[in-house]
């Protein structure tokens, strides 16, 4: 891999990556398991009986997310694991124990809205859950926060939720876990840390959406440059949603005096803000992008505004040349291409879709029985390395149950390397992170309990 020589110095904070992690173990909870001993999940309240195991060869998940209009940059994130998940049942399906299921999916679209959410979910499961075994990859904060206590009452998994929120490390809700989207208060740290070694004495000016994935940003942040001389100069919101227009916003954070941007906004704001800015003349030492504003699409919006930007992933850019001979990079391009052809394939965010369907692929082959309750465990209990989906190198997931429910705590601090408007744009390594088991000890307690 090419990486970008800039003496970076934040480490201090980081363990050294190591892959060979001792396996996790489930720990926490008082409730009944279903013969693989005792279970880290309380079920005692259960409306539907969690350790009831799959009627026929066939596993049924559903999802929604925004499928159209200006909100549908997301909905290529399905394209990645639908296109895994067809491979799968090409190759025969999954094994749990000694039987074999296939894999299938139904979906709506909910327009990034959290109403629509609930209500698609909702019809898509069922009342008593007979309609699905599982919710995968529901897109949006909000919008997975409005369907955790339905599903949670009735013990139905929502897996993979894909966002960065660092509410998915709530005890109280235990049917619901994140994806490898790094937490959004891990960003915030890394930021700041960067900041320490760059710049600091940085006056720092900050855009986010006025709901909990915002908050996230702004709180974690605020706690990660305590005790520094960086400072916080101005905070901007905007409506979620993916056409809120953030010109005035850029216009008073550019005349704030601030030389560093947290552009913690999403969608086409992100991508927006970076043009603004850019507009505005803002003359700026170091631009932040959220982690969710990496895609191709987003920052191609940005065109030359997006050069030199930091942010931080754990997915091999397939635009990136360093994995052009990429064995799974390889095979990734040839079955998108072959089931879902539409798909852009060089978009991040499809590799990313498709890297979370074979964690989820791995969790169910690791699952001691083909019920919600032991699928959940195994998800609650991963430890893979760097060779599942298109993990980069050294970002191999780990979690473990109530202790340590995130997965994406490894890394990479990126670049964007921006060549021009024909590209190839894409982002760069410039220093790697390992935060296993630390996200709950660096995110403020507020942000994973309160939402």
């Amino acid at each position: 891999m090419s990486v970008l020589l800039v003496p970076l110095l934040l480490a201090a904070a980081c363990s050294q990556r190591d892959d060979d992690d001792d396996a996790g173990t489930d720990s926490g909870g008082d409730g009944s398991g279903d013969g693989g001993g005792a279970s880290s999940i309380d079920t005692a309240d259960c409306l539907v009986d969690p350790t009831s195991e799959i009627e026929g060869d066939t596993i049924k998940l559903v999802s929604s997310f925004p499928q159209s209009g200006v909100t549908a940059a997301f909905a290529q994130i399905a394209n990645g694991w639908k296109s895994y998940f067809e491979m799968i049942n090409e190759e025969g399906g999954v094994e749990i124990g000694d039987k074999t299921f296939q894999l299938e999916w139904e979906d709506q679209d909910d327009e990034y809205d959290a109403a629509k959410t609930a209500a698609n979910i909702e019809e898509l499961v069922g009342t008593d859950a007979e309609n699905a075994f599982s919710v995968f990859s529901v897109v949006g904060t909000s919008n997975n926060i409005a369907i955790r206590d339905n599903l949670g009452d009735q013990c139905v998994p929502d897996v993979f939720a894909a966002t960065g929120s660092p509410a998915w490390g709530n005890p109280d809700y235990p049917w619901l876990i994140g994806s490898t989207l790094p937490p959004y208060s891990l960003e915030s740290y890394v930021f700041a840390e960067l900041l320490k070694d760059q710049k600091p004495d940085a006056k720092v000016a900050m855009l986010i959406q006025n709901d909990d994935f915002g908050a996230g940003y702004r709180d974690s942040f605020e706690q990660a440059i305590e005790g520094t001389d960086i400072e916080l100069v101005q905070v901007e919101t905007y409506p979620a949603g993916a056409t809120a227009d953030v010109s005035a916003q850029i216009t008073s954070l550019a005349g704030s005096g601030a030389d560093v941007f947290f552009n913690g906004a999403t969608l086409i704001p992100c991508p927006d803000a970076l043009a603004k800015a850019g507009q505005a003349g803002w003359e700026r030492e170091i631009t932040w992008v959220s982690g969710t504003c990496i895609s191709k699409t987003l920052m191609g919006l940005a065109g030359e505004n997006a050069a030199g930007v930091y942010s931080i992933s754990n997915i091999k850019d397939p635009l990136s040349p360093d994995f052009a001979d990429d064995e799974a990079m390889q095979l990734y391009r040839e079955k998108v291409a072959q089931f879902t052809p539409d798909a852009d394939v060089e978009n991040g965010i499809v590799a990313y879709g498709w890297t979370q369907a074979a964690l989820f692929v791995e969790a169910l082959q690791q699952a001691e029985a083909p019920t919600r309750l032991a699928v959940m465990e195994s998800v609650r209990s991963l430890d893979v390395g760097d060779d599942v989906g298109l993990l980069a190198p050294g970002t191999g997931v780990t979690t473990d149950g109530e202790d340590d429910p995130f997965m994406g705590e490894r890394f990479d601090l990126v670049q964007y390397q921006f060549a021009g408007p024909d590209g190839p744009n894409y982002f760069t390594v410039v220093q790697d992170y390992d935060y296993e088991g630390q996200t709950a000890d660096l995110t403020p307690e507020d942000l994973i309990t309160g939402g």
